[in-house]
């Protein structure tokens, strides 16, 4: 992957908003006058390129649409540095700065609010909607949180949780991951579901990168998810 990819390109952020106990968040922002929302959660390079152009599509969707910057700045060149980033991650520092995202698309007219992130944004989607009732829904692909720190039973709403069949990346979003988080759900008694998409692995909804993306299968997981939350917020 070259270095100036859409991955490690930052992203253009235009937006701020007020974060409990934090310095004010900043992030990208699709805007316009749907009463729904959805936080996109970076994958573990940083808030980049490449995440503003999922946020667009989600936003295409129907759905005001805001991706935090979760590394304050940072966006990996490399694999060693993403790695570096995701190591030093403060979780609780993140899901605040989710839910202060939360609070923000709340704050331009969403009723309902509703997360969905990849890979480290995925683990992201589960630990916010178990941290903060200002988050309705959830729609992780491709990682699970740690559910001893995140429990579900806390959780505010349901959870979708969409996975590859060939993701070898065990004790974090392989298929037997994905039973894991059901098996939780079922445990805390909540509403825990998940999708296993057949021929792919880790980062299929990826465009920005060819070797793992899968365009038939990200274009049906998308429009699987945002129906899903569309049915999710109007219930």
């Amino acid at each position: 992957m070259q270095v100036d990819s859409p991955l490690h390109t930052p992203a253009k952020k235009n937006c701020t908003f007020k974060v409990d106990g934090r310095p004010d968040g900043e992030g990208y922002l699709n805007k316009n006058d749907s009463q729904y929302g959805i936080i996109v959660i970076q994958e573990w390079w940083g808030l980049n390129e490449s995440m503003v152009k999922t946020t667009d599509k989600l936003a295409q969707k129907g759905f005001q649409c805001i991706s935090p910057d979760i590394y304050r700045g940072k966006v990996a060149q490399n694999r060693e540095e993403a790695g570096h980033l995701i190591s030093g991650l403060d979780w609780e520092g993140a899901v605040r700065d989710i839910e202060g995202a939360a609070k923000h698309l709340k704050e331009l007219g969403c009723t309902k609010v509703g997360v969905t992130g990849f890979c480290m944004g995925g683990a992201l989607s589960i630990a916010s909607i178990s941290f903060s009732n200002q988050i309705d829904a959830s729609a992780p692909f491709y990682g699970v949180c740690d559910l001893n720190t995140f429990k579900l039973e806390n959780i505010n709403g349901p959870i979708y949780g969409h996975f590859g069949e060939k993701d070898e990346m065990k004790g974090f979003s392989s298929p037997d991951d994905a039973q894991r988080l059901v098996d939780a759900g079922k445990k805390a008694g909540k509403d825990v579901t998940v999708k296993v998409w057949p021929g792919v692995g880790h980062a299929f909804m990826n465009q920005d990168r060819p070797e793992a993306y899968n365009v038939e299968t990200a274009q049906q997981a998308l429009d699987e998810v945002t129906t899903w939350f569309r049915k999710v917020f109007t219930q």
